[in-house]
């Protein structure tokens, strides 16, 4: 089997201070949204997502000067993973309920959103110790 290639595009510091940026104000939003139910976890699970890619593009960048730029979200987890393993575990569980955050028709559960806000905020941490 071949390995899956990867699509990624060349960053340096700046763009990965600014992802780390980023990631932190997507998580301080989704912290907002913690206090409600409802259609409030959809969006939460949804910002904590988006806060876990940008760290990770941070994360990637700071490391290997690259990041990943395609649309499967798994890929990116996946270049994480090449850095850090445990952070691209962590992705993976953001990623894994993003879809159904933001496409699905269904409301997620509290422990959806618990998990979410579990793993976006050890990958946000880990942006900004690596992009200062």
């Amino acid at each position: 089997m071949t390995p899956k290639q990867l699509t990624t595009r060349p960053g340096d510091m700046g763009p990965a201070r600014s992802r780390s940026r980023i990631a932190e104000k997507s998580l301080e939003v989704a912290e907002l949204a913690v206090i409600e139910d409802g259609t409030a976890i959809n969006e939460c699970v949804g910002l904590c997502g988006l806060s876990g890619i940008a760290a990770a593009d941070a994360i990637c960048v700071a490391a290997t000067g690259e990041r990943s730029s395609g649309t499967d979200h798994a890929g990116a987890a996946e270049l994480l993973s090449g850095v850090d393993s445990t952070m691209g575990k962590q992705l993976r569980n953001v990623v894994a309920l993003k879809p159904g955050s933001h496409d699905g028709d269904a409301l997620l559960a509290a422990r959806d959103r618990d998990s979410a806000l579990m793993s976006a905020p050890m990958l946000v941490l880990e942006a900004r110790a690596r992009t200062g």
